[in-house]
């Protein structure tokens, strides 16, 4: 019956898959593919920076583009679309997320609970939205942060840690989940496997890396991560959050200073509240904190994409099953994610206005404080 679920989805994403992208995304996905198959893992950057002058995925990314452009590259002569290729990477890491939510319940309740938990993250409208139509790569990071979130709370540090690292090399939006996965691992396991647990994080990061860069890694990843993030000092990048109430796409000077504060103080106070209530609420109020840093991450900071609310939706589909409240969450956050991405990707195919005072971005951003102030007072 999983299978079965897990095929239907990959079925109907492959039937929007022809349905147009966001132009940009998709010719520079392809050119990154095309330079990973032809140039090898190792000189990838070497090339893009030389050519372009910049690239702000991160080197897991680069692996995943070397499989799947080797993939378009050999079924060049097949009539096969390499856009296709370029949406099938993240809509299978979406598909194997729905199997974990499925196998983590399934361990503890029973079938029924578990396959309704992953057909809700399966035919996620807005996941399937932003992984099938737009071709974005939210889901693979997703997909290594809920991987490593659940190996916590089954009480494995070292694998949870190396899974985080991973997570983190896909796309740095993961740092969101780490004060939470630090604090896991250290209550389940102690201070002697948290300082193994972060021995290994540090260890896969350098294992990743090491086929691009060996002299000096702190330098190489600064430039990719710091790079890219200082290319959007503004506001809100079509985040209808807090920010995308006042202004889109404003130059956010010392508003970035405040933006991380107010975050920080969320997490604090997640975990705060966590240590309190572990031994009472367990797992259930951990998935519930990372659903708020989730949203916090969205909501808080500058510098926010439209799609950064993405990982949140895999927390709410594990607690639907077992939390009321967690229903009315659910249902929100996948509507207004999707008509915030839907509704960006319609202006940007048509010459990326900025959308600051429309009305449909002050009604999202609303609804998003709203449902976000709410959520933290059931914290």
């Amino acid at each position: 019956i999983l299978a079965s679920v897990l095929g239907l989805s990959f079925l109907v994403r492959v039937l929007l898959f022809p349905l147009q992208g966001y132009q940009n995304d998709m010719a520079t996905f392809q050119y990154w593919f095309n330079t990973a198959a032809r140039q090898g893992i190792r000189p990838f950057y070497t090339v893009l920076f030389n050519t372009l002058g910049w690239v702000d995925y991160p080197p897991f990314n680069v692996y995943i583009f070397w499989v799947f452009g080797s993939l378009a590259k050999a079924l060049e002569g097949y009539g096969v679309n390499p856009a296709n290729i370029v949406k099938l990477a993240p809509n299978l890491f979406d598909l194997a997320t729905a199997g974990l939510i499925y196998f983590f319940i399934r361990k503890r309740f029973s079938f029924k609970l578990s396959i309704t938990a992953s057909v809700l993250y399966a035919f996620n409208p807005a996941t399937i939205f932003i992984g099938a139509v737009w071709g974005q790569y939210d889901a693979i990071y997703t997909f290594f942060l809920v991987l490593s979130l659940l190996l916590a709370l089954s009480s494995k540090p070292k694998l949870s840690a190396a899974a985080f690292a991973i997570g983190l090399l896909t796309k740095p939006q993961g740092i969101a989940l780490a004060p939470l996965i630090a604090y896991v691992i250290f209550r389940k396991n102690g201070f002697k496997n948290t300082l193994y647990s972060l021995l290994v994080f540090v260890a896969t990061i350098f294992v990743v890396i090491l086929p691009f860069e060996w002299t000096n890694p702190v330098t190489f990843l600064s430039r990719i991560y710091f790079g890219a993030y200082s290319g959007y000092a503004v506001t809100s990048a079509n985040a209808f959050n807090l920010w995308g109430l006042f202004n889109l796409w404003a130059p956010d000077g010392n508003f970035f200073i405040l933006g991380w504060v107010m975050f920080g103080a969320l997490a604090a106070f997640v975990i705060y509240v966590l240590h309190k209530r572990f031994k009472v609420s367990g797992d259930w109020l951990v998935l519930f904190g990372a659903f708020m840093l989730f949203f916090a991450f969205f909501m808080l900071p500058t510098r926010i994409h439209e799609r950064y609310l993405f990982p949140a939706v895999s927390m709410l589909a594990l607690m639907v099953p077992f939390v009321k409240k967690a229903r009315a969450f659910y249902a929100i956050i996948t509507a207004t994610l999707l008509v915030n991405c839907a509704y960006v990707l319609y202006w940007l195919n048509l010459g990326n206005p900025n959308l600051t005072g429309d009305p449909v971005v002050l009604a999202v951003s609303i609804v998003n404080l709203v449902t976000f102030l709410y959520g933290s007072l059931l914290m």
